[in-house]
């Protein structure tokens, strides 16, 4: 937006002298920048209607708001050259331009976005060539660059056991970067992506029960980054799920920041014991209003339906449901995921699991994790034409199609649920390199079905993939997408989106 100002003197006789006119032009309405790196460079074009091109004429300020009563001015020339050394936030930057002698102003406003050299791309978290967890990640501000090494140089200890570098998204005040592994869970900073082993989860813990701190290591987050400028499921609420099996809820507004209270993994009619859960936070991706989560002690799903107020779980059965939320003798948990399938009218993204029968017999769940009663969508027995769905090392479910996708060492497959047109795929154009992991996109472009496909030798190292599942209803496709292959990476186990510091 741009001003103009003018001014003339009353002479009495109403004889008006004419006035020189500012006018600016060639300013953008947004610079993105990455402090430490970037210089910023703005020339903009100042007309003037009585210009005798005497820049001397004239006093210039670039002026540059941080927070809401601080002005900084970071340039008094008519062209704008600064290194930019910013702390990664938005800021308003103004551009004045004044004439000496009149002190006829004209003002021009734009916005300062400064990211860090790690601000937008995907983070890889996985194992290096000792076996020792690791992270990576390819930044995508300007051009695609690896950056490797970030555990290993981030002053944290060896840790073991890699499961997810995730960016948590929300109000600047809570957002963290975690890197979660079995042996230790720590958040990051988030401009150097160092760290140290007191940015742990119990720093973040007010409570008054005695709580073993070897067990609170982190190892599930909810709700999830579900766009790609980086918008999350809920900015009121936040849940983790530590490797003990604790459940954790927040809400950060309250609770005066990041901070958690006691654990919620417990039923009303049983304060006393609390239950672990599997490392498994299933909500609605699109907005997040409760958390359902598995209790491993006792086989059943529960609900957790409000950060506000309670301290327990809940959940019941009806007999004519799809499938029971407390499982029968010998069926357990396999593995649940959250995707962005709105299947029954679940328009915030329905839930799945796997589970499994003692007789290995397997079955699939599908329900919308929301509200204080989740529904139960449908009921898929999987059938034997499924190839050794059992000995799958991990799986993957489409959100737009009856599809989940498994790889059992180096092969990969995608079984299609649909009742009474169940069918099995194998991929061997894939290659012969052992998978480390599947993900389906549903942070960055959900819509297209994307398939992140990680693979690993010890001669060539880790290669990510992305595929597009076809639409076809009458096969499965997978479609490789142009620039969308990265080599010599970590052995990648799991993939997040960042999109801001």
């Amino acid at each position: 937006m741009i001003f103009t100002g003018s001014c003339s003197k009353d002479l009495g006789n109403y004889d008006y002298q004419p006035i020189n006119e500012l006018n600016i032009t060639s300013i953008q309405s947004n610079y993105v920048v990455r402090t430490g790196i970037d210089t910023l460079r703005i020339t903009p074009n100042i007309t003037a209607s009585m210009d005798d091109a005497d820049t001397s004429k004239y006093n210039y300020f670039w002026i540059i708001r941080i927070g809401s009563n601080v002005l900084d001015t970071i340039g008094r020339s008519r062209n704008l050259e600064y290194a930019v050394r910013l702390n990664p936030v938005q800021y308003p930057l103004y551009y004045r331009v004044t004439e000496k002698k009149t002190g006829i102003t004209a003002i021009a406003n734009t916005t300062l976005t400064v990211n860090t050299a790690f601000s937008r791309g995907l983070l890889l978290m996985g194992e290096n060539d000792q076996g020792f967890a690791e992270a990576e990640m390819l930044t995508m501000i300007r051009d695609t660059v690896l950056v490797k090494n970030i555990l290993s140089t981030s002053g944290l200890p060896p840790l073991k056991d890699p499961i997810s570098l995730v960016h948590t998204g929300g109000t600047e005040a809570y957002i963290k970067l975690w890197a979660f592994t079995k042996s230790g869970s720590y958040y990051l900073d988030r401009a150097t992506l160092t760290g140290t082993v007191n940015n742990n989860f119990n720093r973040l813990l007010y409570v008054s029960e005695s709580l073993d701190p070897a067990t609170l290591h982190p190892v599930a987050l909810a709700p999830q980054i579900r766009t790609a400028a980086g918008a999350i499921g809920s900015t009121l609420y936040r849940a983790m799920i530590t490797v003990g099996g604790d459940v954790f809820a927040s809400f950060p507004i309250v609770l005066g920041g990041d901070f958690f209270n006691n654990p919620i993994n417990r039923v009303a009619t049983n304060q006393a014991e609390r239950l672990p859960a599997a490392p498994y936070a299933l909500h609605a991706i699109n907005n997040m209003s409760s958390l359902v989560w598995y209790d491993t002690r006792y086989n059943r799903f529960l609900n957790y339906s409000s950060f506000t107020a309670l301290a327990s779980s809940t959940i019941s059965d009806a007999p004519t449901d799809a499938f029971p939320w407390n499982q029968p003798a010998g069926r357990t948990l396999v593995y649940a995921e959250n995707t962005r399938n709105t299947d029954g009218g679940s328009t915030n993204g329905n839930s799945f699991s796997i589970m499994k029968d003692a007789n290995g017999a397997h079955h699939i769940y599908k329900f919308y994790a929301s509200g204080a009663t989740p529904a139960k969508r449908a009921y898929y027995a999987v059938k034997p034409i499924a190839t050794d769905f059992d000995k799958a090392n991990f799986y993957a479910f489409s959100s737009n199609r009856t599809v989940v996708f498994y790889a059992v060492g180096n092969k990969l497959y995608a079984y299609d649920y649909n009742v009474n047109n169940e069918r099995s795929y194998q991929f061997p154009e894939l290659g012969a390199d052992e998978i480390s992991m599947l993900k389906f996109d549903t942070q960055i472009d959900q819509p297209t079905n994307s398939l992140y496909i990680a693979t690993y030798n010890s001669a060539t190292k880790g290669k990510l993939q992305r595929f597009r599942v076809g639409t076809n209803p009458n096969v499965v496709e997978l479609l490789p997408q142009p620039n969308s292959t990265w080599s010599n990476l970590i052995k990648v186990k799991d993939v997040n989106w960042r999109a801001v510091n």
